[in-house]
């Protein structure tokens, strides 16, 4: 039977009360007494800042904008082809997109689909400014279209002509979808 009236203190019912004024005793000390003058520089990490809390006038001028910085003046191309070559038979890379470009650096992307007649492993190659990126895929027999992406940075000293080429090894293959988009990177800053 249970006494009323008298709590009855135990070992622990005093130990766990102390640690808890201790602790947020110990948090509010050090919100009420740790600045900025006690932070070493740089040990401050992004993990240690409230999402949301800092303020454009908490970082240095000129950060966000400035009247020194020249404007971005960067510019894209892009070649499509909906659906061609067809039925092409395997071996040799085909030529499936080309882009003409002026010179400069540019950041270039090549996609196309492609569909078999059976079985196959298909190839296709990003040609631009003497580099090649390289994309190979397994294709299904029953002509379902798989996409091959390319990706390059390139820079082309004089006018030059982007090439997207394919191939296949074993069965005839056919492209459709087929893009290349150049971005002409701005490289003159401030």
């Amino acid at each position: 039977m249970r006494r009323t009236g008298r709590v009855r203190l135990s070992f622990t019912n005093v130990l766990v009360t102390v640690a808890l004024f201790a602790t947020l005793g110990g948090t509010s000390y050090a919100a009420l007494r740790v600045s900025g003058k006690n932070i070493k520089d740089n040990t401050v990490g992004s993990t240690d800042v409230k999402n949301y809390t800092l303020m454009k006038k908490d970082f240095g001028k000129g950060l966000f904008e400035s009247s020194a910085a020249a404007p971005l003046s960067s510019i894209g191309y892009e070649a499509e082809r909906d659906s061609g070559p067809v039925d092409v038979a395997p071996g040799d890379y085909t030529t499936v997109a080309t882009l003409n470009l002026p010179p400069g650096p540019y950041i270039v992307f090549g996609k196309a689909d492609l569909s078999s007649t059976q079985l196959d492993s298909g190839r296709c190659q990003l040609q631009a400014g003497g580099k090649v990126d390289t994309s190979a895929r397994g294709l299904r027999s029953n002509g379902t279209p798989e996409a091959l992406n390319l990706q390059q940075a390139a820079t082309l000293a004089g006018p030059g002509t982007i090439t997207l080429s394919c191939k296949t090894t074993d069965g005839n293959w056919t492209a459709t979808d087929s893009k290349i988009l150049a971005v002409k990177v701005d490289f003159e800053q401030g």
